[in-house]
């Protein structure tokens, strides 16, 4: 197998999602590449996309370790990433397969993508090697991302006792009322 990576950096601009940018760019040249490395535009890193890929073709997803440049964030991950159930990869820099991509109807369209990709992806891996996420802290954002965190989680009936679990020990509580909030009955007026 021919290895050819094609490095899609996010840049999008609401209304866009994250996967409606990603799926415009990946989709249509998928028969093109073996694999995407996909990035948010705030990471940096310094390995050959090549050499994973060829390190890792057999797995469906390949992560790295993701450490961000916000102390904050840093700490905060420490202090509520002690339990581990599997290993963590993260959305904002992920190596996909093309023959995986294809297996599931192409990159999906949406947020929270990375979950739905890793729901579905029977081989994922991590690669020994660090992506720098360079972001600020920001507690309205930090608050905006738990409660659509909640209501993603509750259109894709993930299980309740699970959404409270990550919240708890995650302490984001936002994400388990936004989640009981959006699986509530809709009352007709």
């Amino acid at each position: 197998m021919v290895i050819r990576v094609k490095i899609v950096v996010v840049k999008f601009q609401p209304p866009e999602t994250y996967g409606g940018f990603v799926s415009k760019t990946v989709n249509p040249v998928l028969d093109h590449f073996s694999h995407f490395l996909i990035l948010d535009s705030d990471t940096t890193y310094e390995f050959s996309a090549d050499n994973i890929a060829e390190q890792f073709g057999t797995a469906d997803i390949v992560g790295f370790t993701v450490v961000s440049s916000s102390r904050i964030f840093r700490a905060w991950e420490r202090m509520t990433y002690w339990l581990k159930l599997s290993p963590r990869v993260r959305g904002a820099a992920m190596l996909l397969s093309s023959d995986f991509l294809r297996r599931i109807g192409g990159y999906p369209v949406g947020e929270f993508v990375d979950t739905i990709l890793l729901q579905k992806s029977k081989r994922t891996s991590v690669a020994p090697f660090t992506v720098y996420h360079n972001q600020r802290f920001d507690l309205r954002h930090s608050v905006w991302r738990q409660i659509s965190d909640g209501k993603f989680r509750a259109e894709i009936q993930y299980p309740f006792w699970k959404t409270l679990l990550h919240s708890i020990f995650r302490v984001r509580p936002f994400v388990l009322l936004s989640y009981v909030f959006h699986r509530l009955p809709k009352r007709e007026k």
